[in-house]
């Protein structure tokens, strides 16, 4: 009877306060490799321009997969790229949590257009940024339609791949925090 009643401690304490300590550990010591982005991503926009790009038929459709924490489910993103011909430079759009059908869509839709890209402009100078292996991010689209046209178009009047003021920020967190190497990030946005 004894045997039992210890085996039963010693089964609700590993369950109810071990494990779950356990998980708040891992999860802590996996957010901790994260960055803090808070404070960052206002900078990163503000210091954002809009440039107009021709988008070429070769672009480079890609999804990948990142973790926000150790027990998160994994988390995909979408990047379509490509080498701007007047720049000379590779540029990927980068778009999380964006749904399947749009990422489809939305490669069709740019083919062979001009559009309106925000682009960091450190990204933009910096030497590592631009080649094939390491791009400059682009978390912001818009076609390069008229206001007067752009104003009234939408979903219900054709197809629309304009991401929003808040998509823009969202993409521009979870890059910053999840992406970005954490001695880049430092070095950017913590020294200053």
């Amino acid at each position: 009877m004894n045997k039992q009643i210890s085996q039963a401690i010693g089964w609700t304490l590993g369950v109810l306060i071990i494990f779950p300590l356990l998980i708040y550990g891992i999860n802590y010591f996996f957010k901790n490799r994260s960055n803090d982005s808070r404070c960052a991503i206002h900078d990163y926009i503000n210091n954002s321009s809009e440039y107009k790009i021709f988008i070429p038929h070769n672009t480079e459709v890609k999804t990948f997969s990142y973790r926000t924490s150790f027990s998160a489910p994994q988390s995909n993103y979408y990047t379509l790229r490509f080498r701007d011909a007047k720049k000379g430079k590779w540029i990927s759009f980068i778009f999380f949590n964006y749904p399947m059908d749009r990422r489809l869509a939305f490669d069709a839709v740019m083919d062979e257009k001009e559009a309106l890209l925000t682009i960091n402009n450190d990204d933009l100078n910096n030497p590592n940024y631009g080649t094939k292996e390491n791009p400059i991010p682009v978390f912001k689209v818009r076609e390069n339609l008229p206001d007067s046209v752009s104003m009234k178009k939408g979903e219900e009047n054709g197809w629309n791949v304009d991401i929003t003021d808040k998509q823009f920020k969202y993409n521009v967190e979870q890059y910053l925090t999840y992406i970005m190497p954490k001695e880049e990030f430092q070095e950017r946005f913590e020294k200053k």
